[in-house]
């Protein structure tokens, strides 16, 4: 009877382990790709893997560095990643303009779950530097953003539609921190930033050299939106950083979190409410929360996740 007894109670203990085991076993493994490490995209991604593993049974979620918008979006289409901050541009070439697209050579499916935050495009100099506006690049060296970035695609865009390309000067593929140690050695002339304020390379940097940001005109910025309406208006305020004390107008860029197609309606709504139940804690993690809007997440530029449409009926955000 005792023996009997000590068989049972092992086989339950066995049991218990293989469901636990099974349980795990069976947690969706998804990967949201982001940028570099620092970006914010890739602090952004990081915090809500992190939230997200903890807050929701059966889904672990890990963050990917990248080279940015555009190869997340290719990993999307491979399927080598199941989520990806990016920004609406590059987003809007492959799902609209693909056709006329360098980048992407047919249109590739995606989900919005929601809207992140605005990101402004930085044009940093040292004080003292010859370019004082944005076409006095021309015969320079410029880092235009890391190969396959939002950023790359953005400067591309600005700068064409002002009637200047990458003939008229030399670029320089770099990421964030490459270009700004670039700047800082004296060997390029200005760096474009795609990235939410206050970027950290750029605060390192404004540390120890004292910088410039360069401001486009209001003319400028009309030029620009008539060929890119998606590119907005936007003010890097004064005092952002070290030794700036003026506002430096430029063009902005919604961002967002998509998905492919194939992440389940269940869990794409179970990620949306764990980041918007849980925003507290996110923003103590990455300030670039604070920025994400409950009330503008669900106008996205590609159509909603059906489970992220689910949830933000839910909340009343959509109707």
């Amino acid at each position: 009877m005792h023996n009997n007894k000590l068989r049972a109670l092992a086989f339950v203990g066995v049991t218990s382990v293989m469901s636990v085991l099974g349980s795990a076993a069976h947690a969706a493994q998804l990967s949201i790709a982001t940028a570099g490490t620092t970006g914010v995209f890739y602090a952004y991604g990081g915090a809500m893997a992190n939230v997200v593993s903890k807050k929701v049974p059966g889904i672990s979620m890990v963050a990917e560095s990248t080279g940015g918008t555009v190869e997340n979006i290719k990993m999307l289409a491979k399927g080598q990643a199941d989520l990806a901050t990016a920004s609406a541009d590059v987003v809007h070439e492959a799902y609209v303009d693909f056709d006329k697209s360098k980048h992407f050579k047919e249109k590739v499916e995606l989900y919005g779950l929601f809207n992140m935050y605005q990101q402004p495009h930085h044009i940093v100099t040292l004080k003292g530097s010859d370019i004082k506006d944005v076409t006095d690049i021309r015969g320079e060296r410029i880092v235009v953003g890391a190969p396959g970035s939002g950023t790359e695609v953005k400067t591309r865009m600005m700068l064409e539609s002002l009637g200047i390309t990458y003939r008229d000067f030399s670029p320089e593929f770099l990421t964030f921190a490459e270009g700004v140690e670039a700047l800082q050695d004296g060997t390029v002339e200005a760096v474009f930033l795609g990235v939410n304020y206050p970027a950290p390379a750029v605060m390192s940097l404004a540390i120890t050299n004292p910088i410039e940001l360069l401001s486009l005109s209001d003319e400028q910025i009309g030029t620009i939106q008539k060929a890119y309406p998606f590119l907005e208006r936007a003010v890097i305020p004064a005092e952002t950083y070290k030794g700036v004390s003026h506002d430096a107008q430029t063009v902005s860029v919604q961002t967002l979190v998509v998905s492919n197609t194939k992440l389940s309606e269940d869990d794409a709504y179970n990620i949306v409410k764990a980041v918007f139940e849980n925003k507290a804690e996110l923003e103590n993690i990455n300030h670039a929360f604070k920025m994400t809007k409950l009330e503008e997440a669900a106008t996205t530029s590609v159509p909603l996740h059906p489970g992220a449409a689910r949830y933000f009926r839910e909340v009343g955000v959509l109707k």
